[in-house]
């Protein structure tokens, strides 16, 4: 089912993939290449910065499932998804076992946990929102009739709350517990907050508008303390950044302010018509390929890169370098057969101006 997508999602969803990019050029060059401190408290900072695409990520599929008005079809529903997530994620999947060597039982329960690269655990997290969709659709439909979004986000959010200060100290442990990260419930409260915006779209961009003022104080100050966190739990010579998990009650409060400075810098971006809204909007098309793909072609190109320069410069050359060369390849083979295995269906989304969606009378678009 082809529907309006609001131009500025797509921009968000291309900013979310180029956060996930620089997310592994840094944790490659802190990991494999000895930074000086300075250089790691440096890197460190900048990776906090863009630590924001899974939520993001969970966020726009929760705009995009509340736009489905109409009567779906479970089994056609889940058909495509299998085809636009779930074949290219195995077929990736297996590209990385040839160089991890696992034995079966352990491949299998990789690709079940999505373990088989760092970054696939998202692909194993996000297919419960797609599979539960039968419930979320009408629960939506229902909440936009009663007019109870308003209370039902706000009672998400103290329950999400509540729910992570509870998980946290789970999910940093070693025990099998610690996969709660990888399932729908450790990132509910961004996927209602997505419904929330589709269903009130007028009103949702005039707060996150007027709110950037007050709301980029508010992300500066959680930016700090979040750093401060990160910096006091360990020493700066051993930084580890995988302690800086959105499974924490500074994080979700961190993410969720970064979403709505997100969503208005990307109203900003689509409003300029610039070549950056032209070059996002063309990356939209080729994420999800590019994304799982992406750890591939970094560690590939790794290797060229220089010891010697200084490791910021590293951390964005490799950025650069993986970024245009997944997005690339991904153009390069839409067009071919070998387009299923690799990167899913490339759905062509008819976006909606933001002129447009202040005509509506509702706020979702047709």
């Amino acid at each position: 089912m082809t529907k309006k997508t609001p131009a500025e999602l797509t921009i968000m969803k291309s900013l979310a993939f180029l956060a996930v990019v620089f997310q592994s050029a840094v944790l490659y060059v802190m990991n494999h290449r000895s930074p000086h401190p300075e250089e790691a408290i440096m890197l460190s900072i900048w990776f906090q910065f863009v630590k924001f695409s899974a939520p993001v990520f969970v966020f726009l599929v929760g705009f995009h499932i509340s736009q489905l008005t109409e009567v779906i079809s479970y089994s056609r529903y889940m058909s495509h998804k299998w085809k636009e997530l779930i074949v290219p994620y195995i077929t990736w999947s297996s590209i990385y076992f040839v160089f991890s060597h696992p034995h079966t039982f352990e491949a299998m329960k990789q690709l079940l946990l999505g373990e088989a690269a760092p970054h696939l655990w998202y692909v194993v997290m996000i297919i419960q929102f797609h599979i539960l969709v039968v419930i979320f659709v009408p629960f939506f439909r229902w909440l936009e009739q009663k007019k109870y979004w308003k209370s039902f986000i706000t009672i998400s959010a103290l329950i999400y709350i509540s729910f992570i200060t509870f998980i946290s100290p789970i999910v940093q442990s070693e025990s099998y517990i610690h996969y709660v990260d990888r399932t729908f419930l450790a990132y509910f409260f961004y996927f209602c907050l997505g419904g929330f915006a589709a269903y009130t779209l007028p009103t949702w961009r005039k707060f996150v508008i007027r709110a950037i003022p007050l709301n980029t104080f508010l992300f500066l100050s959680l930016f700090i303390f979040v750093g401060y966190e990160l910096f006091t739990s360990q020493s700066i010579f051993s930084i580890d950044l995988t302690t800086i998990t959105y499974l924490k009650p500074s994080m979700v409060l961190y993410v969720t302010s970064e979403i709505f400075l997100l969503y208005g810098l990307s109203i900003t971006i689509v409003q300029t018509k610039s070549r950056l809204y032209t070059a996002l909007r063309f990356i939209s098309q080729y994420t999800y390929g590019a994304y799982i793909g992406h750890i591939f072609f970094l560690y590939v190109f790794a290797a060229i890169i220089s010891t010697t320069m200084y490791s910021i410069l590293q951390a964005v050359l490799l950025f650069s370098i993986t970024t245009i060369v997944s997005v690339g390849v991904c153009y390069t083979i839409h067009a071919t057969p070998l387009s299923l295995l690799f990167i899913g269906q490339v759905r062509q989304h008819r976006t909606l101006p933001i002129s447009m969606v202040s005509k509506l009378k509702k706020g979702i678009p047709g």
